[in-house]
């Protein structure tokens, strides 16, 4: 079965992380166990960034640049995502598969 190709809504689950991440869950990712695993994933790496950004935010633009990389990647994941291919994040994907019931 090929995956689906073109959606829009992987993309804006990861553009703003964890916040777009939820809206996904919750509007769309009850619909389609693939969106519920991308949003989950969002999710999980948006509040990763989170707290990498905290634990270095003493350190003049180190966390906000580690935040942005984790951002980065999770543009990639989405824009892989809406040409149709799976990309799981090491450990956090482990847990947003099971969590969604969608093995990538």
């Amino acid at each position: 079965m090929e995956k689906e190709k073109g959606n829009i809504w992987y993309i804006f689950a990861y553009i703003l992380t964890w916040l777009s991440g939820i809206i996904v869950f919750i509007t769309e990712g009850q619909k389609d166990k693939r969106l519920k695993f991308h949003s989950l994933q969002s999710i999980f790496l948006g509040i990763l960034g989170t707290i990498i950004d905290l634990v270095f935010f003493f350190i003049p633009f180190l966390g906000p640049f580690l935040l942005f990389l984790v951002w980065l990647y999770g543009m990639y994941i989405a824009f892989k995502a809406y040409s149709g291919v799976d990309v799981k994040v090491p450990v956090l994907g482990d847990y947003a598969a099971k969590y969604s019931e969608y093995t990538p």
